[in-house]
C-alpha cells in the first residue's frame, strides 16, 4: 500500500516540527491529516503565512516580526 508522510519544516531554519502524520494515497486523507498537523504546530507556537505555503517555528517567527518592525521604523 502506498503511504504518504506529512511533515512540517520551518522555512526559516529548516527545523522539523517534532510530529508527523501518515496518510494513504487518498488526497482527502492528505488534506485531513495535513490540517491536523498544521493545527498541532500552531498550538505549539508555529505559524504559517496567509497563503499557507510557508511555516515558521516560534524562534524564526519572532525574528521575522522584529525585522518587520525594524523595517517599518526606517520608513
Amino acid at each position: 500500500m502506498l503511504k504518504v508522510s506529512l511533515i512540517i519544516d520551518c522555512d526559516g531554519c529548516r527545523r522539523l516540527f517534532p510530529f508527523s502524520r501518515f496518510a494513504s494515497d487518498d488526497t482527502t486523507a492528505w488534506q485531513v491529516h495535513g490540517e491536523t498537523l498544521v493545527h498541532m504546530a500552531e498550538e505549539k507556537g508555529w505559524t504559517k503565512t496567509e497563503c499557507g505555503n510557508f511555516h515558521y517555528c516560534l524562534d524564526c517567527y519572532e525574528e521575522l516580526l522584529a525585522m518587520q518592525m525594524d523595517a517599518e521604523l526606517l520608513f
